[in-house]
């Protein structure tokens, strides 16, 4: 009796594997679950019962780098060498002109009154001129052989005048004289012919000097 009641202790120790019907009412009794199965576009899905579903395995995402961790590479600066700067030409000095028209009486070459003021006024203005040129004119009135010679000694008379009153102006002056041309208004007319009886002075002055 001894023996067969330790025998029985001993079988008792070692447990005995769950019989097919066991593990088929165990199945049952578990629900049914949905599992995916593959992944992408090549995924399908499945009704399985536990354990046999796959198992879940947890994911992470990959930390971003701070980007105050990120090496800064800065590109280098590329700056153009200033080109070399090229002198501008001189300006050449434009000269200032003036003209003072001087009239005369009909088939004369004498100055008035009246001419002589303006020319001395006008030299008082004009003394550090650089040059000046005498023009003599004439109307229509007349052979054109007289009208140049009238025109000549209308523009002598001022040249004179001005020698008579500033020596040193002798190189500075020009004398030009031509009869019947260049009129500056119509001749048919005694106010027209008037205006044309003249002489022109035309002072040209270097820009800088004083006037």
């Amino acid at each position: 009796m001894g023996g067969c009641a330790l025998l029985a202790a001993s079988c008792s120790l070692f447990p005995r594997p769950p019989s097919p019907d066991h593990q088929a009412i165990t199945q049952r009794s578990a629900p049914a679950q949905l599992a995916q199965l593959n992944f992408g576009q090549q995924a399908t899905f499945a009704r399985c019962t536990p354990p046999a579903c796959p198992i879940r395995t947890p994911k992470t995402l990959a930390q971003e780098t701070p980007a105050s961790s990120a090496k800064r590479i800065d590109a280098p600066i590329t700056t153009e060498p200033a080109s070399p700067t090229v002198p501008s030409p001189p300006v050449p000095k434009e000269e200032i002109s003036r003209t003072l028209t001087l009239r005369f009486g009909l088939g004369s070459s004498k100055l008035s009154p009246a001419a002589r003021t303006e020319l001395n006024g006008a030299m008082a203005d004009w003394r550090s001129t650089g040059h000046i040129t005498i023009i003599g004119r004439t109307d229509n009135t007349g052979p054109l052989a007289f009208n140049d010679s009238l025109a000549l000694a209308r523009a002598l008379a001022v040249r004179d005048h001005l020698l008579k009153t500033y020596p040193t102006l002798t190189p500075a002056l020009t004398v030009k004289a031509q009869g019947g041309c260049c009129f500056i208004a119509p001749n048919d007319t005694q106010a027209g012919r008037i205006q044309n009886r003249r002489v022109e002075v035309v002072f040209q002055m270097n820009e800088g000097l004083p006037p």
